[in-house]
């Protein structure tokens, strides 16, 4: 009778083994089967024309999702024909590239990304390589990939002053005196 009782427990105890390693393959399969983060590309460039001026700065928004979380957006941007320089690189006057990452948005699952990159007033005009890289905590990137033109401004407009507060004509100041004048200015353009 020890037999039998010994052969049951041991079936059972093997029956037991095989759902639990069962049971943990399938909670690691899931686990790593959240999708790669998506990127939903609003704008890039002035009024998303996939174009940037120089002297200007680029806008650039995205909305991002990440059931696995964000950890780090990165942000690289190239001229045409050039690939991945390395840190030690100098750059020709009027070469323009940026390669920078941004960790504030580690943490959350979905954000809106919103930010201006100065385009310097001598950078080469010509077409660019701009990309979009999310990583989440899983290590799972999402990359979009987009043409972008750097032009030098055709502005035929001047600027728009308006001036909404300002000294009376002729008044008197003292030395030391703080003289303030407040308004706006636009463009067409840029400024």
């Amino acid at each position: 009778m020890s037999n039998k009782v010994n052969t049951k427990t041991m079936k059972t105890r093997a029956l037991l083994v095989a759902i639990a390693i069962t049971a943990g393959l399938f909670y690691t399969s899931c686990e790593k089967d959240s999708p790669k983060p998506v990127i939903d590309l609003m704008e890039l460039g002035y009024e998303n024309s996939r174009i940037g001026y120089a002297g200007s700065d680029l806008h650039i928004e995205a909305d991002i999702v990440a059931e696995g979380t964000i950890d780090i957006v990165t942000i690289e941007i190239h001229p045409e024909g050039e690939h991945e320089k390395s840190a030690a690189t100098t750059l020709d006057e009027g070469e323009w590239e940026v390669d920078t990452t941004f960790t504030e948005f580690s943490g959350l699952k979905n954000t809106t990304f919103h930010k201006h990159f100065n385009i310097p007033v001598l950078a080469d005009t010509g077409h660019y390589h701009f990309h979009f890289i999310v990583t989440d905590m899983e290590g799972q990137q999402a990359v979009t990939e987009e043409e972008l033109e750097i032009q030098q401004p055709d502005d035929a407009v001047a600027p728009e002053i308006n001036i909404s507060s300002a000294p009376s004509i002729n008044q008197v100041f003292s030395n030391g005196e703080t003289i303030s004048i407040s308004g706006s200015v636009s463009d067409d353009i840029a400024l």
